[in-house]
């Protein structure tokens, strides 16, 4: 399976429950025919997660990842973040898509796109973000 993480954050719209797009800002990681976003969100229970789902629906494709200990360590940096993006995070997709099937996923996405169709409106577009500010020594930055 090829893998591709695109180096360039950008702001992605995750349809929810509520029939809505809620905006995110992630990475895009590619694997094969399979375009998925990583996204860091807030859990109740393990503070900030990595939400991994198809860019496209939504369509959740693994658990929420928690980013403590090792894994805060590791997406402390860009390069840090697309790294562990790339290499741990990619290979946990692979694993799902090897154990599940990708015709089974590629199923599901179908069935989540259908439904986003009959329910939702028109997905905005995604658009690249500009994040460097972020990991900055000292940002100019005035809040």
């Amino acid at each position: 399976m090829e893998i591709k993480v695109n180096e360039q954050a950008q702001k992605f719209h995750l349809a929810t429950n509520q029939g809505d797009w809620q905006p995110m800002i992630g990475h895009a990681i590619q694997i094969d025919e399979f375009t998925l976003c990583a996204c860091p969100m807030f859990d109740t229970i393990f503070g900030t997660v990595l939400n991994i789902s198809e860019v496209t629906t939504g369509h959740r494709v693994l658990l929420p990842i928690p980013v403590v200990g090792d894994a805060y360590e590791k997406t402390s940096t860009a390069a840090g973040t697309v790294a562990f993006l790339r290499t741990e995070v990619a290979e946990e997709i692979k694993r799902v898509i090897n154990k599940v099937g990708k015709q089974k996923i590629i199923e599901q996405i179908e069935k989540s796109k259908k439904y986003n169709a009959e329910h939702l409106p028109e997905m905005p577009p995604i658009v690249d973000v500009d994040t460097d500010w972020m990991f900055d020594e000292e940002s100019e930055t005035v809040h």
